[in-house]
């Protein structure tokens, strides 16, 4: 009788990913009819239709989708339990993938990532740029570093650090304007508004002492990146609602201003979200608390996370 080996559910988890019979047999070196007999045997064995065959296309059948589920965090919790066994006492070493908004990586590419790799040169660092909320069904990583948590039960988003967020402008566009003295003067001013990481239903919060106030804001120039919101502002476009961690450099140049002296900054959380899985990754933690101590995406945060 056929039994279910690591081999099947690394197989499944192959051709799931890349769409093909074919496909899989070629990444594995394997003769293609081994692999259509391979899944026939499982599929057999399970008592269920796993794939979807016909001559356009391979999917998921709804039984599919949910062993694959279970595939691939077996073969997850497999690799993390050997890894830490081979690691317990020994130098860090192996593949670490962290994905990361654009403007985070633009931020921690120097000091961080120097340090990180001079002090653990056996992990392979892969680290790539997003521009989108994170997403548990393209989730291909280690590690992301995002404005928004995940909401799903399989990730754990943690706060990674707290960032102020203010308003900036440049001394050009201040240079042409009645330089607004409250948030709520800034309504009738030229607004760079940020899609992403701006609420959904427009508006901009500000901080008066304890309460949290928020303003409608309406703009023709809105942006979903935030470097390009940020270079709009230093070229003199008007004022923008951006991470105090995108302006300091900036700022310290006199190529910004903060607006208000920083009187009516909005605190919030940068999160750190990995698969939730009975072993932690120790590369995933050594990475993310050099983020943390380096302060540079703002004041480090102790065990906050979201379940």
């Amino acid at each position: 009788m056929h039994q279910i080996s690591l081999d099947d559910i690394r197989l499944v988890n192959l051709i799931a990913k890349v769409g093909s019979f074919a496909r899989a047999a070629d990444a594995n070196d394997l003769p293609r009819p081994s692999v259509t007999r391979r899944i026939k045997q499982l599929e057999t064995y399970l008592g269920v239709i796993l794939f979807q065959r016909s001559t356009r296309q391979l999917s998921l059948t709804p039984e599919g989708e949910v062993f694959l589920q279970h595939c691939q965090a077996i073969d997850m919790e497999w690799q993390q339990a050997t890894e830490r066994m081979k690691n317990t006492g020994a130098e860090p070493s192996g593949k670490l993938r962290v994905s990361a908004l654009g403007l985070f990586n633009r931020t921690i590419a120097g000091p961080i990532l120097s340090q990180f790799v001079n002090q653990y040169p056996k992990i392979d660092l892969e680290l790539t740029s997003t521009w989108s909320a994170p997403d548990a069904s393209k989730f291909d990583f280690d590690l992301m570093f995002n404005t928004k948590p995940l909401d799903d039960k399989s990730f754990i988003s943690e706060v990674l650090t707290i960032t102020d967020r203010d308003f900036y402008a440049s001394p050009d566009y201040l240079a042409r304007i009645k330089v607004p003295q409250t948030p709520l003067d800034m309504s009738t001013l030229d607004l760079i508004i940020l899609n992403y990481t701006d609420l959904e239903n427009g508006q901009w919060l500000w901080q008066d002492e304890s309460t949290v106030r928020s303003m409608a804001v309406q703009s023709h120039l809105k942006l979903d990146e935030a470097e390009a919101a940020l270079q709009m502002t230093l070229l003199g476009h008007g004022i923008c609602w951006l991470p105090d961690f995108v302006c300091e450099k900036h700022l310290a140049e006199k190529k910004l201003v903060r607006l208000f002296d920083g009187s009516f900054a909005t605190p919030g959380p940068l999160w750190a979200i990995y698969p939730r899985t009975p072993y932690e990754n120790q590369r995933m933690r050594l990475f993310i608390e050099m983020a943390k101590s380096s302060e540079l995406l703002g004041k480090p945060v102790v065990n906050a996370v979201k379940s």
